[in-house]
């Protein structure tokens, strides 16, 4: 039964588009597919050879084949029916993590005379994980002089599907004293903060117990849970301060691992322990970030701790907070964007696609004899190649 709904779902939601290009005197095709991940094995992704307008009779003779670039052998193609087909199932999760497109590109290429046909398969997303807490429980220390208004950062779901079937909305249990505002981040993950609507009285309720729901936009949906207990405390009247609500800061790629991004210096008019600071990421920074950056928390000074990469990672967002500690410390935070520059780093990559050799000595002229494929991962000018053969 599970096969044949995950069957129906494909039928409906693959789609093709094929566009031809010439080069080197012959026709490349470019096919564009989608399909839903998880298709069981053997399931047909579409009629390749008819895409290509390719005879399905010669596909034997002419050994056709295809060629998957960087990836696992996911598909292949039936030389009997022409059809292109799943081999192995294919979890969009673990082939493109965290990122909100997925695809895989192959080669399909046929001998006699050779000729090479570029496929792009684009994987979708299906609400198969539901959302979970970094934290199953999350505790929170809040003074009773604290005004209503006050929001408090908890802990975010996080889902490793994407688009709608990612964390969409949170609920949270009935209370009397807190609501949810629920936050956009900048790259369309959601966050909840936690509001006070009224200032606490311990004396009447030392610790308040809720439940955090995380759900996401997946038809049918699915959810998470989080406890959230917060205890009620008494003290300490002035938050640490930053001097800058924001910071916008430019490094290069290859800054060497300890080096300097920024000293942060916060102060408390408070004396005593209660000036006393220890600066820590807040829930929002990632775990990426946390891994390439250090935040020394006595001193505020944030250095890099992993290798930087403008290819791979170009932009870091980062929130820190500042807590004094006084026996019922407060917090001030200040939000930090780290934009990485890039540098000529990577050398051009040389690919030979087809190579004929030898050739007759009266080969005509403009006969193609290589195929030569060549990129760069660098931007800009950095990435911009000349591709020549020498006069010797």
């Amino acid at each position: 039964m599970e096969g044949l709904v995950c069957s129906e779902y494909w039928k409906r939601y693959v789609s093709t588009i094929i566009l031809f290009v010439a080069t080197l005197n012959s026709t490349l095709a470019v096919s564009h597919y989608s399909v839903p991940e998880e298709l069981e094995e053997d399931s047909v992704v579409a009629n390749l050879a008819g895409d290509l307008g390719l005879d399905v009779k010669t596909l034997v003779e002419r050994k056709m084949r295809i060629e998957i670039i960087a990836n696992r052998k996911y598909l292949d193609v039936n030389k009997e029916t022409g059809e292109l087909y799943i081999v192995e199932r294919i979890d969009r999760e673990s082939l493109c993590p965290a990122k909100t497109s997925c695809y895989l590109k192959m080669e399909a290429i046929i001998e006699n005379p050779k000729r090479i046909f570029y496929i792009e398969l684009e994987i979708m997303d299906i609400n198969d994980n539901a959302p979970h807490f970094r934290r199953d429980t999350i505790d929170l220390d809040i003074s009773e002089a604290t005004q209503a208004g006050e929001r408090f950062s908890v802990s975010n779901a996080v889902d490793p599907d994407v688009g709608s079937n990612s964390v969409k909305t949170y609920n949270l249990s009935e209370s009397h004293y807190f609501t949810i505002e629920i936050q956009t981040g900048r790259d369309g993950s959601k966050f909840a903060d936690l509001i006070l609507k009224k200032t606490l009285d311990r004396e009447e309720q030392a610790v308040h117990y809720l439940i955090l729901t995380a759900v996401d936009g997946g038809m049918p949906s699915r959810s998470g849970t989080a406890s959230i207990i917060v205890h009620v405390l008494d003290t300490n009247d002035n938050a640490p301060t930053f001097k800058e609500e924001s910071y916008k800061i430019n490094v290069m790629e290859n800054s060497p691992i300890g080096s300097l991004v920024i000293h942060l210096n916060a102060t408390d008019l408070d004396k005593g322990s209660n000036s006393d600071l220890i600066y820590s990421y807040s829930l929002y920074t990632s775990e990426k970030t946390q891994d390439t950056f250090n935040l020394n928390p006595s001193t505020g000074e944030i250095t890099v701790k992993g290798l930087l990469n403008y290819e791979d990672f170009r932009i870091y967002d980062m929130e820190v907070i500042a807590t004094d500690k006084g026996a019922n410390s407060l917090s001030g935070q200040c939000t930090i964007k780290i934009l990485v520059e890039d540098m000529n780093d990577n050398h051009p990559e040389l690919s030979i696609k087809s190579f004929r050799s030898p050739v007759n000595e009266n080969i005509e002229i403009e006969t193609v004899i290589a195929v030569v494929s060549v990129s760069d991962k660098d931007s800009g000018d950095n990435g911009v190649v000349d591709l020549h053969i020498p006069d010797n």
